[in-house]
């Protein structure tokens, strides 16, 4: 009995061992693949909307708005995809990495203007409170 349960947990463990060893080749490949998506986008003439989300690091709503703006063009579509040209891809690109840097302000919050003065409030707030 003790022979077989010993018997089971080396054939656990080597299956254990398999799968990790799997693991590491399919994350090997999906590292290559990921990689390698960028070299394949700049011999294309059109990426999909995916793509470039994955190349700018934005949302797909702001890939829109980038279009409707006219800083990036559409290509050709793929059956229902949409697809970006990439020359204005590049032109983005370039733009980018030429503009400088410069820091963001700090909005200030808004001030709510209701019409009404300081003493105008405080009479209010007094009526309230004696009613």
């Amino acid at each position: 009995m003790k022979g077989q349960v010993e018997e089971q947990d080396d054939i656990l463990r080597a299956i254990y061992e398999e799968l990790r060893g799997l693991r590491e080749s399919v994350n090997e490949i999906h590292m290559k693949i990921s990689h390698a998506a960028p070299a394949q986008v700049a011999r294309a003439r059109a990426v999909s909307v995916e793509d470039v989300q994955t190349i700018l690091g934005c949302g797909r709503s702001r890939i829109f708005e980038l279009l409707r703006s006219g800083a990036l063009r559409r290509g050709p579509k793929v059956g229902r995809a949409a697809m970006i040209c990439a020359k204005s891809l590049e032109a983005l690109l370039e733009r980018v990495d030429r503009e400088p840097v410069t820091p963001r302000l700090k909005r200030r919050p808004t001030r709510r203007d209701t019409g009404c003065g300081r003493s105008e409030s405080e009479a209010i707030l007094r009526l309230i409170r004696s009613a």
